[in-house]
């Protein structure tokens, strides 16, 4: 059985009616850890460390043990449970998949096996062989749930809702604001929006203001404010983004870090685009993954031609190489490093 979001494996946790294995995969995987939780809870009475048992699949699985476990004879009322949580696909050979197999041929009456693979869920679009025939195995003794990344669409339609049930309304343009904020994680961005809700009385509508004043944005989200800030001219907004992360303790090194980062991106953006590279396969390569950074980058690096994306690295260089003089003072530093980019970038638009 598939299900096809979080909210179908809610409505079948919910009816009751619990199959003897479980499959949950994927890049959310706050989601996953979510979904784990809300299942062994309806399988295991709170408190219950009995029929409850917890199992590191990141090392090799003892499926021999977990049989044991499930098939043993019960002498407290409920089902067992047993949970192997973050399954290295690597590890499992054919000995390993064989020994499942046995395990779910048939499976134990009144147990339910959970298994959760995030670190290795990559393995199930390169279509590898053990992810493939786990995943056939699941489906066919219980059900299979992928936990895909969110887009930065889906990432503000959460949003949006989240702010619904809290009795207030986020516009499309703040939703995906806050998206960018939070970095497209659905844990962090129902947190943040409680938090907007309380600030607002939990009525009326969220306003940009409240997000830049009390949300943090993540690194990435950082990374191209800054960099978009620098391509619109903005110095004196680039300087408040500075000087909100100076205020956070973050060092002037680690923020021309993230300044370079911008402009890295920018010019690989480029290079992909002139170099016909699928982006799947330059997101891959680079080791951007779902990352909405490289999505940015990829929209804006035509602002920028060869000539300037050059000397920028070549300012920032510059900087980073008077940065590390003893001397330096790093907000005068960056302050300097911003100007001069934002010229750069003045000039060839003239």
């Amino acid at each position: 059985m598939i299900f096809s979001d979080l909210r179908a494996f809610d409505t079948h946790i919910k009816a009751g009616a619990m199959l003897p294995v479980y499959l949950l995969y994927g890049e959310e995987a706050r989601q996953i850890e979510t979904a784990r939780e809300r299942l062994i809870k309806a399988v295991v009475p709170q408190g219950d460390s009995i029929n409850l048992l917890r199992v590191d699949g990141s090392t090799e699985v003892d499926w021999d043990g977990i049989a044991d476990m499930l098939w043993s004879v019960s002498f407290t009322p409920g089902r067992k449970c047993a949970v192997v949580d973050d399954l290295n696909l690597a590890l499992m050979n054919p000995t390993a998949m064989n020994k499942l197999e046995e395990l779910l041929s048939p499976p134990a009456e009144e147990s339910v096996l959970l298994l959760t693979v995030r670190g290795s869920a990559r393995q199930f679009a390169k279509k590898d062989a053990a992810a493939l025939r786990l995943l056939n195995l699941c489906d066919k003794a219980g059900g299979v749930c992928r936990f895909a990344p969110m887009t930065r669409g889906d990432a503000a339609k959460f949003a949006r809702g989240a702010a619904l049930r809290c009795g207030c309304v986020l516009e499309p343009e703040e939703a995906a604001l806050l998206a960018d904020y939070c970095g497209l994680d659905s844990l962090r961005l129902r947190q943040e929006v409680e938090k907007l809700a309380a600030y607002r009385g939990y009525t009326g509508r969220i306003l940009r203001e409240d997000i830049e004043a009390l949300v943090t944005p993540t690194v990435d989200a950082n990374v191209f404010q800054l960099g978009d800030r620098v391509l619109r001219g903005d110095f004196n907004g680039a300087m408040q983004i500075v000087d909100d992360l100076l205020f956070l303790q973050e060092r002037p090194e680690s923020i021309l870090t993230i300044l370079t980062m911008s402009f890295v991106d920018y010019y690989r953006a480029a290079a992909v685009r002139r170099g016909n590279v699928p982006e799947a396969t330059a997101r891959k390569e680079l080791g951007y993954g779902n990352s909405y950074r490289f999505t940015k980058a990829l929209e804006q690096y035509g602002r920028l031609s060869r000539t300037v994306l050059d000397g920028a690295l070549e300012v920032l260089a510059d900087a980073d190489a008077r940065m590390k003089q003893s001397a330096a003072d790093g907000r005068t530093v960056l302050e300097v490093t911003l100007l001069r980019l934002i010229a750069l970038v003045r000039e060839a638009g003239e």
